[in-house]
């Protein structure tokens, strides 16, 4: 019943729950075949399927199972430089995913390209279309669920990374169909290396994702399922600190620390009518305003979904901000060859802001007012020669 198997989806029609079984047993693997040097041209396809009854995460990771998944890549790359251009490669992508019971969920296409410059500097560049989504995992449990059509672009721009002051820039977004949902990403690297010896890096990044259809929970109504969906506005903001300096060859010193903060808040709460449904608004029935309202003494939505005064359940409000930063200090010391000594502090806080202020302020009184968890670790090793 994990995330990764649900076997109890309300319609699947090839898979069940046994509560007497204490393990799982199913297969998985991969057919490729593939051109991947030599000439201008590279291309590679193949199959890769994972049965509903796959597990790896006692020795692994597996996000999903219950998938098959077609894919076809093909690139073509120049091989002398010409023009402005030292080289410059294209790709093209595309794939299929089903499931074991014969579901077409996922279909696929992806085009991109990379040019690096004479001057060292570089682009890449990719579009995605994704014409067919369906997820099997959204309702946790419910029915599958159809995301309306998404297109995506993104691209990154870099300079000579030879240089002593080196940067990268790039955005994502993504749209859909009937503005279901969208995501818009964007990250700046400026790295500075004044010696051999020292580097740092600043690395700040912002994310804003929104969507009409995020699953909050599932209740029940009159024996009747409900699978409780809301309007999601998503935002993210993070910075990435690092720094190495190198004393010697056989002492380092290595730094890093990353604030970090989430924000979600939720309103237009509805519940699923038809998962599948080809338009967006008929999936989905939202609550009117004499159906739902805001209970501030419990910190929960009451809804009256048949509207006689009488409250037929409740959704615990969801909006939340989180809040982390953590830090290493790392000191390595070879002390004879191929035998060290690692000191190390770890710095970090984790807490929970206000959801109704901005990005900055609940960095500040998620981190600054928050008391720091410290942990110092000492590692050795001796290599013994025989």
């Amino acid at each position: 019943m994990s995330l990764t198997h649900l076997f109890q989806r309300v319609d699947a029609g090839h898979v069940n729950v046994d509560t007497d079984r204490t393990s799982l047993s199913g297969t998985g693997g991969r057919f490729a075949a593939g051109k991947v040097a030599g000439g201008n041209w590279t291309y590679n396809g193949g199959l890769i399927w994972r049965s509903p009854e796959f597990e790896l995460n006692d020795i692994g990771f597996l996000r999903q199972a219950d998938e098959i998944r077609q894919y076809l890549n093909v690139g073509y790359r120049t091989l002398k430089p010409f023009g402005a251009f030292r080289s410059i490669r294209a790709r093209f992508s595309h794939h299929t995913t089903y499931d074991f019971e014969g579901n077409h969920n996922r279909t696929q296409y992806a085009l991109g390209g990379h040019a690096s410059f004479k001057n060292n500097s570089w682009i890449d560049f990719q579009a995605v279309h994704k014409p067919r989504i369906y997820v099997n995992t959204t309702l946790r449990g419910g029915p599958r669920w159809r995301f309306s059509q998404e297109d995506h672009i993104s691209a990154f721009v870099g300079t000579d990374q030879r240089k002593k002051l080196r940067t990268s820039f790039g955005f994502a977004y993504s749209g859909s169909k009937q503005n279901n949902f969208s995501f818009f990403y964007t990250e700046i690297d400026v790295t500075y290396q004044p010696t051999d010896a020292l580097r740092i890096s600043l690395s700040p990044s912002y994310s804003y994702h929104p969507s009409k259809t995020q699953y909050v929970t599932q209740t029940n109504f009159n024996g009747t399922p409900r699978y409780i969906l809301a309007t999601l506005d998503n935002k993210t903001l993070s910075a990435s600190l690092r720094l190495n300096y190198t004393i010697n060859p056989n002492l380092t010193i290595q730094y890093y620390g990353q604030p970090f903060i989430s924000r979600a808040n939720y309103k237009d709460f509805k519940y699923v009518t038809n998962s599948i449904a080809d338009n967006l608004y008929d999936r989905f029935h939202q609550f009117t305003d004499n159906q739902i309202s805001f209970d501030q003494a419990s910190g929960a939505y009451l809804v009256d979904e048949d509207i006689d005064g009488t409250v037929d359940y409740g959704i615990g409000k969801p909006d939340f901000s989180f809040v982390q930063v953590r830090s290493n200090l790392v000191v390595r010391w070879e002390y004879i060859p191929g035998s060290e000594i690692f000191l190390v502090w770890s710095q970090g806080v984790t807490s929970f802001a206000d959801p109704s202020d901005d990005l900055f302020d609940g960095l500040k009184t998620g981190i600054l007012d928050q008391k720091p968890e410290n942990i110092f670790l000492i590692k050795a090793t001796y290599r013994f020669v025989l």
